[in-house]
C-alpha cells in the first residue's frame, strides 16, 4: 500500500470490578431483540487440555484438528477461513460483472477478471508484454539512461532501489508530503541477506538459484543467467546492509528527516531528481522526508560506481519479478516455487480463478469493495459495532485517570487525544473514482500495468495537497483493522466484521471478547510505544512528561522481556519488533473486558452452553486466533512480522490476567499464570 509502512498499526478484571463510566454511554436491552446464542462451538475446544495449562490449545485445539492446512496455503486460521469466504463472494461478483453494461465500473472489473482467466491468450503472448521493457533496459548506455529507466519503473509500481510515496507530514498532519523509503530487495527483509546461520545461507542459495532460473526463462544461457543472478544478489546485499532493521523502522523519530530540494540533492549528488520527477510525470518537489538518509546515500554510491551491466541485470530482475507470475506458466510455477514453497512451505498452487481474483482485488480493491458491502454488511451490523466502539472509548476514558504511572498532566492530554479519536466502520463514505482507468478485454498484463500506473499517479498526486480525512488505507473486504496515528483514527473494514470476529447472532460476551478486543487493541495503539509520540491531531511531538515516558518504558520493558522469551519453530520472538502489538493485545483485552461489563448493566449473568459470561468472553477472544501454520511460515513471521504468533497472542496476555484466572480456576504455579511479580499490565 502507498502509505507509511511504519505508522499504520494493524491487527491484529474480576467479575465484580466496578468502573465509573460516563452515564451517556450506558446501553439498555435492545427492544424486541431475538434470543442470542452463546456463539461458542464446543467442537472447537480440546477437552483433553486443562485451560490452566495451555489456553490456546484448550480453546482452539478442536478447531485446529478439524482444519488442517490446505495444500495451497501457508497457514490456515480464522482469518484465512474468513478471507477465503470473502474470496468466493468476490469471485461471484466478478463473474456476474462480466455481463454488465460497457463503461460501467462493474464491466471494468469483469473485463479485468476475464482477461486473467484467458489462458490461451497468455500462452500466445508469452514474454511479449515485457519485451519493450527488456529492450529499453538493454539499450542503456549511460547513467542518465539508467536513471530514466528507474523513473519509468517507479511510475509502473516497480520500486527498484527505493520507494517514493505520499504520506502525511509527521509534524504537520494537515498536509501531504513525499517520502523516500528504503526498498529494492527481493527477499522479505534485510536480515535475510545478512544472517550467517545455516538456514539463512540455504535460503540465499535457493534465492540465487531462483533468480538464475527466471533469467533462463527470459532466454539467457545458463552461464549468462548465473552471472546476472550473482550481480543481482551482490547489489541487493549491499542495499540490505544500508537498510534499517525492521524493529527500528517502527521508531518514528528515526525515519523523519524533512529536507528541502537543495539538501536531498546534496545527499545524493549523482542522482538527478529533476530528471526523476520528470520521468514520473510529477512537478519537482520542494521538500521530501528522506526517511533513511544513510540508505539513500548508499543508493547514490551504487548508481555512481556499480557497473552499468550489473544495474541492467538488477532492473531486468525487477521487471521479471514484477510481472513474471502473470506471464508464462513456467515463470508462474517458478515464482510460486520460491516465494510460496521455499519461503512459506506451501505445497500447491491455488486454482487459477483464485489467483486472478486476488490480482484484481489487489489492483481494484476499492471498486470491488463497493459491490462487496452491498451483500456482506447490513446497516444494523454497523450500528451494533458503533455501539461497541462507544463503550470501548468510554472504558478508556474511565481507565486513564486511574493509571498510577501517568501524571495528571499527561492523563489530561491523553483524554484530549481520546476525545479526538475517529472511528471508521465498514466502508468509506466516498468511493474512489476509477473513471480514468482503462481496462482492455483480453490484455491481462497490460491491465495490470495500467492499474499500477493509475495507483502510483493517484498516490503521488496527493503530495502538496491537504489531507483527505475520508480516505481509507484498507479495502472494505479486507480481514483486518488498523490505527493510523497521523489521522488519530481506528478503522474496521466490513471484511473483519463477520463471524467469528463479530456475529450478529451471538451474545455480547463472545463479541466483546473477539471484535471488542480488536477495537480495544486499535485504540491502545494510540498510546503504545509509538502511538504515544503523536498527539490528538496526528502530529509527532512530545506530549508525555519525561517521568511518564520513563514509567511507560519501564512497563514496556516487562512486556518486551515476556515476549522475547517465547519461541516459535525454534526461534525466539524479537521482543522489540512485537512490542507495539503485544502492548495493544494486553490493553485491548483488558479494556474490552471493562467495556463488556459496563454494557451489561441491569443484565443477570447467564450460563449458556455450560459457560459463564466471563468464560465465554475469554473463549471468544482465543477462538479468533485459531490457526495452523507451516514451519516455514512460522519462521517467516518471526523474522518479519510485528505481530506475535497466535499462540502467544492468546497465552501471553492471558497469563497476566487475574480476571482470566478467576474465570477458569487458574492457580499460582499453573503454566497459564505468570508469577505475580512478573505480570505485565499497562492498561
Amino acid at each position: 500500500m502507498n502509505f507509511k509502512p511504519w505508522k499504520v498499526a494493524s491487527m491484529m478484571l474480576i467479575l465484580g470490578l466496578a468502573l465509573c463510566l460516563p452515564a451517556q454511554t450506558e446501553t439498555s436491552p435492545r427492544p424486541n431483540a431475538p434470543a442470542l446464542g452463546s456463539g461458542i462451538d464446543r467442537a472447537d475446544l480440546d477437552p483433553g487440555v486443562r485451560p490452566a495449562d495451555d489456553f490456546f490449545d484448550y480453546a482452539t485445539g478442536g478447531w485446529r484438528k478439524r482444519n488442517p492446512i490446505p495444500g495451497d496455503q501457508a497457514r490456515w486460521g480464522t482469518f484465512n477461513v474468513l478471507d477465503d469466504q470473502n474470496t468466493h463472494l468476490l469471485h461471484e461478483i466478478l463473474r456476474e460483472a462480466q455481463g454488465s453494461d460497457a463503461g460501467t465500473l462493474e464491466r471494468k472489473l469483469g473485463d479485468f477478471y476475464a482477461s486473467g482467466m484467458d489462458e490461451a491468450a497468455r500462452e500466445k503472448r508469452g514474454l511479449t508484454p515485457i519485451q519493450k521493457d527488456l529492450e529499453t533496459l538493454e539499450a542503456i548506455q549511460d547513467r542518465k539512461a539508467l536513471q530514466a529507466a528507474i523513473a519509468r519503473m517507479h511510475r509502473e509500481g516497480l520500486n527498484a532501489y527505493f520507494n517514493l510515496f505520499a504520506s502525511q507530514d509527521d509534524k504537520d498532519s494537515t498536509r501531504m508530503i513525499g517520502v523516500l523509503w528504503q526498498g529494492g530487495l527481493g527477499l522479505p527483509e534485510r536480515d535475510y541477506y545478512l544472517r550467517d546461520d545455516e538456514d539463512s545461507r540455504k535460503l540465499r542459495e535457493a534465492y540465487l538459484a531462483h533468480v538464475t532460473r527466471m533469467f533462463t526463462l527470459l532466454g539467457d544461457s545458463p552461464q549468462e543467467a548465473a552471472r546476472q543472478a550473482q550481480a543481482v544478489m551482490a547489489l541487493e546485499t549491499r542495499l540490505a546492509r544500508a537498510s534499517l532493521p525492521a524493529a527500528e523502522l517502527r521508531e518514528a523519530e528515526k525515519v523523519y528527516h524533512l529536507m528541502d530540494a537543495e539538501a536531498y540533492q546534496a545527499l545524493t549528488p549523482d542522482f538527478s531528481w529533476a530528471g526523476y520527477f520528470e520521468g514520473l510525470g510529477i512537478p519537482a518537489l520542494g521538500e521530501l522526508n528522506v526517511a533513511i538518509p544513510g540508505f539513500m546515500e548508499a543508493v547514490n554510491r551504487e548508481l555512481a560506481s556499480t557497473p552499468l551491466e550489473d544495474h541492467k541485470s538488477y532492473l531486468r530482475w525487477m521487471v521479471v519479478r514484477g510481472f513474471g507470475s502473470h506471464l508464462t506458466p513456467e515463470m508462474e510455477r517458478e515464482n510460486f516455487h520460491f516465494f510460496s514453497t521455499v519461503l512459506r512451505g506451501v505445497k500447491e498452487m491455488k486454482p487459477r480463478w483464485k489467483r486472478v481474483v486476488e490480482t484484481v482485488n489487489a489492483g481494484m480493491g476499492m471498486a470491488l469493495g463497493q459491490l462487496y458491502v452491498r451483500r456482506a454488511f447490513p446497516p444494523e451490523a454497523k450500528a451494533r459495532v458503533q455501539e461497541m466502539v462507544t463503550n470501548l472509548k468510554a472504558a478508556v476514558a474511565a481507565t486513564i485517570p486511574t493509571l498510577e504511572w501517568m501524571s495528571p498532566a499527561t492523563q489530561k492530554a491523553a483524554l484530549e487525544k481520546l476525545a479526538l479519536f475517529q472511528a471508521k466502520i465498514g466502508y468509506p463514505d466516498r468511493w474512489q473514482d476509477y473513471s480514468s482507468l482503462e481496462i482492455r478485454p483480453g490484455d491481462y498484463v497490460g491491465n495490470l500495468r495500467r492499474v499500477r500506473v493509475y495507483e502510483v499517479h493517484r498516490d503521488l498526486a496527493k503530495i502538496g495537497k491537504p489531507v483527505d480525512r475520508d480516505e481509507w488505507h484498507m479495502t472494505p473486504q479486507m480481514v483486518n483493522a488498523y490505527y493510523n496515528p497521523s489521522m488519530n483514527e481506528i478503522v474496521f473494514p466490513a471484511g473483519i466484521l463477520q463471524p467469528p470476529f463479530f456475529d450478529m447472532k451471538a451474545e455480547d460476551a463472545v463479541n466483546y471478547g473477539a471484535i471488542g478486543m480488536v477495537i480495544g487493541h486499535e485504540i491502545t495503539h494510540g498510546f503504545d510505544d509509538q502511538g504515544c509520540k503523536y498527539d490528538g491531531h496526528g502530529n509527532l511531538r512530545d506530549w508525555w512528561t519525561p517521568e511518564d515516558l520513563a514509567n511507560f518504558k519501564t512497563l514496556a520493558e516487562g512486556v518486551e522481556k515476556q515476549f522475547a522469551a517465547y519461541e516459535v519453530a525454534g526461534l525466539k520472538l524479537n521482543g522489540k519488533l512485537v512490542l507495539g502489538e503485544a502492548i495493544a493485545d494486553l490493553g485491548g483485552l483488558n479494556l474490552s473486558w471493562k467495556a463488556y461489563h459496563h454494557s451489561q448493566q441491569g443484565h443477570e449473568p447467564q450460563v449458556l452452553d455450560g459457560f459463564t459470561p466471563a468464560q465465554r468472553f475469554f473463549l471468544g477472544y482465543a477462538r479468533v486466533w485459531a490457526i495452523n501454520m507451516r514451519p516455514e511460515m512460522e519462521k517467516l513471521q518471526v523474522n518479519t512480522d510485528p505481530h506475535p504468533h497466535a499462540r502467544w497472542r492468546v497465552n501471553g496476555p492471558l497469563s497476566n490476567s487475574p480476571e482470566f484466572f478467576e474465570a477458569f480456576g487458574v492457580s499460582q504455579g499453573d503454566p497459564m499464570a505468570r508469577p505475580a511479580e512478573q505480570r505485565n499490565r499497562i492498561w
